[in-house]
């Protein structure tokens, strides 16, 4: 591409908000667990937690055109919104919605151009989201470079040029496979401190909780169920 700016900081938050039905189904299906890279919002895990690799990270691509004829923009644009399409469709371990990153998500058969098109003043620009799939034993910083080619091997047209947002999300796909191990380990920590703390009542609440994940590193996910956890201990705590 003519002009291709990067900006990906490693930011950490939590939870893809869905909008709407169809965008609801679409995080389950498709994108599952997503969360922001933005140290200030994670939840203090519980005692009880594992960690796992993110299978795909979520970034906002921007395209946008300054060309002077309102038309010659819009045309360009809409010409990179295809080529960006096809793109993705024909490369494997990656994927493309609608929608505000962070906010909602939509799948790009169900996206047409006048839908994310956006005219300001000299300037015309449309958002995605893309999603690129996670390889074993890479990097944060070589996923960027790879992404980063990606894009970049898409074809100009015009004046049009593209970047990628700041904020990026984390994803797993099937986390709910997690639970049984989650609750099983749970149940060992109860028993261990039943023990510990003999004689004593251990009350756990919250297991009907969704499990959680949360970004823990560049490429690594927390993964837990948000329970509490109490004890009494002493005479009298079994009674």
């Amino acid at each position: 591409m003519r002009k291709l700016a990067i900006s990906l900081s490693l930011l950490i938050a939590s939870g893809l908000l869905s909008a709407g039905a169809q965008e609801e189904r679409s995080l389950q299906t498709v994108t599952v667990t997503a969360s922001r890279i933005d140290a200030d919002d994670l939840q203090t895990a519980p005692a009880v937690f594992r960690r796992i690799p993110a299978d795909f990270v979520l970034v906002e691509v921007n395209f946008q055109s300054g060309s002077r004829d309102v038309a010659t923009r819009k045309r360009e644009l809409e010409t990179m919104f295809t080529r960006l399409k096809a793109s993705v469709s024909g490369t494997a371990g990656y994927e493309l919605f609608g929608g505000d990153i962070g906010e909602s998500s939509a799948p790009i058969d169900t996206v047409l151009f006048e839908d994310v098109y956006q005219n300001y003043s000299n300037q015309g620009q449309f958002s995605l989201t893309l999603s690129v799939d996670t390889k074993r034993g890479e990097t944060f910083d070589l996923l960027v470079r790879r992404a980063t080619a990606f894009l970049g091997g898409i074809k100009s047209e015009g004046r049009a040029e593209a970047y990628f947002g700041d904020e990026q999300y984390l994803g797993a796909r099937g986390t709910d496979k997690h639970r049984a191990d989650l609750i099983a380990d749970i149940q060992k920590d109860v028993a261990d401190l039943r023990l510990r703390f003999r004689p004593a009542v251990v009350t756990v609440t919250g297991l009907e909780s969704r499990v959680v994940t949360q970004p823990s590193g560049p490429l690594e996910l927390e993964i837990f169920i948000p329970y509490t956890l109490t004890v009494e201990s002493g005479e009298g705590a079994d009674d």
